[in-house]
């Protein structure tokens, strides 16, 4: 896709979140004749109001896609509502956010896709490459959408993908592509796991010989791989890749020999999720050239990422944390793997179609009490029935004052949903802070 092409070309943007206000931004720059439709009836963003750029904000048709020459894509937006066969017959190309600023960067890309740990093992290998002193780029579905990094001069650019964004790529091509782990998610949007994980695989689709594969050794490896292979674990030493070894992170990429990187406790991230995190950011960032130097100054100082199993107060002796992000079950199970202390758990809201059976193991072995709330709170009271300690509340404030009435010295309150949060909450971020705050009221 040139500038020259897009130039009084006809655009419908469909989705008016970051990433399709950052492309009709964009686009609307380069001389196309974009519309913006969306679901919701909206206030239009400051980013929009110049460019002549029209709109149909909460009423739109399919016919306002066939007087299109092309449709951009925000990945909120499920392609499996586009009359696809219809657009692919009338020559009108359908490409995501993603795909089309890809097209426009001449930057090596990193990408990160994976069911958990994305968002801090993206910002880590920003970071490490940063503290090389090579100009960076760090966003995607972290947040910054790509179309911002168009124009500008980077050594790198560091993405972070889901599979939602992976599903309307073509020629999305990462120099280095990182597959953390997949675990079932999203099932109200798949019909399927093996779907969702089909769709996270995508991020391997275009690479080469001449790229690199970063994949966690400790999950199912994908059965095809073109580009060259790195690997990472927490349980196994491969013979290429980044490992542990009594307590070390350790790599073998360059040389046969493994060369120690740092001791996990001296990172100021902590539990078994964030060793892996760990580990994949050294071996994407290593196979870039990037010296230890770097790689160790980062890891030894990096905080983590708010909502992330972020430390919010103590408060007699017992710990709070914020984990609203554990959105599935197999964050939540790499939450409470890390916890040595007794855990009072909250967790719910809208269920997106996962099975909590696979969390009742770690659940019954690790928390003292349960707390429920959200859509969900029924069929997990359900799921874990033999819990001795359940309580079913209506809102965070009492699932915080819950815990902190039974909650003893030394334990730890960890809201860990395995939910999304839009039954009760705009979003993560909001669910944290409504945690955040009824915690600074204790």
């Amino acid at each position: 896709m040139s500038t020259t092409d897009l130039q009084h070309e006809k655009i419908t943007v469909i989705g008016i979140g970051k990433s399709g206000t950052a492309a009709a931004a964009w686009l609307a720059r380069q001389g196309a004749d974009v519309l913006v439709v969306d679901d919701r009836p909206q206030p239009i963003p400051d980013a929009l109001r110049e460019g002549g750029i029209r709109f149909r904000l909460g009423e739109w048709t399919e016919g306002d896609l066939f007087g299109s020459d092309r449709i951009v894509v925000s990945p909120g937006f499920p392609v499996a509502r586009l009359p696809m066969a219809n657009l692919h017959k009338a020559g009108i190309p359908v490409v995501g956010e993603i795909e089309m600023a890809a097209t426009q960067i001449s930057a090596p890309i990193l990408a990160v896709t994976g069911t958990n740990g994305k968002s801090t093992t993206t910002t880590l290998i920003g970071n490490i490459l940063d503290a090389w002193g090579m100009s960076v780029f760090i966003g995607g579905n972290l947040g910054r959408p790509l179309s911002e990094a168009i124009g500008g001069t980077w050594d790198f650019v560091v993405v972070e993908v889901s599979s939602f964004q992976l599903e309307t790529i073509d020629r999305f091509h990462p120099r280095v592509a990182v597959l953390m782990n997949v675990t079932p998610d999203h099932l109200d949007r798949y019909p399927d796991f093996k779907t969702y994980r089909l769709a996270k695989w995508r991020i391997l689709k275009n690479q080469t010989p001449k790229d690199y594969a970063v994949l966690n050794m400790d999950e199912r490896i994908p059965p095809t791989l073109s580009a060259a292979p790195a690997f990472f674990s927490r349980t196994v030493a491969p013979a290429r890749g980044v490992f542990l070894r009594d307590g070390w992170i350790m790599a073998r990429l360059r040389d046969a020999e493994a060369e120690p990187i740092l001791r996990t406790d001296e990172m100021k991230i902590h539990g078994a999720h964030n060793v892996e995190n760990a580990l994949a950011a050294v071996a994407a960032t290593a196979l870039c050239g990037a010296p230890l130097s770097a790689i160790r100054q980062t890891l030894s100082t990096f905080a983590g990422l708010p909502h992330r199993m972020e430390f919010v107060r103590e408060v007699n002796h017992v710990r709070y944390i914020d984990d609203s992000k554990g959105t599935n079950v197999g964050a939540v199970i790499k939450s409470l793997e890390g916890m040595s202390a007794p855990v009072i758990l909250i967790a719910g809201g809208q269920g997106k179609g996962c099975d909590f059976a696979p969390l009742r193991e770690i659940v019954l072995r690790k928390t003292k009490r349960l707390i429920l709330l959200g859509e969900a709170q029924a069929e997990m009271a359900r799921c874990f029935a033999d819990h001795p300690a359940i309580d079913q509340v209506a809102s965070m404030e009492t699932a915080v004052a819950t815990a902190h009435a039974h909650a003893a010295a030394g334990d730890v309150v960890l809201l860990s949903p395995a939910c999304a949060s839009f039954d009760l909450f705009r979003d993560y971020r909001h669910r944290g802070d409504m945690f955040k705050q009824a915690v600074a009221r204790l």
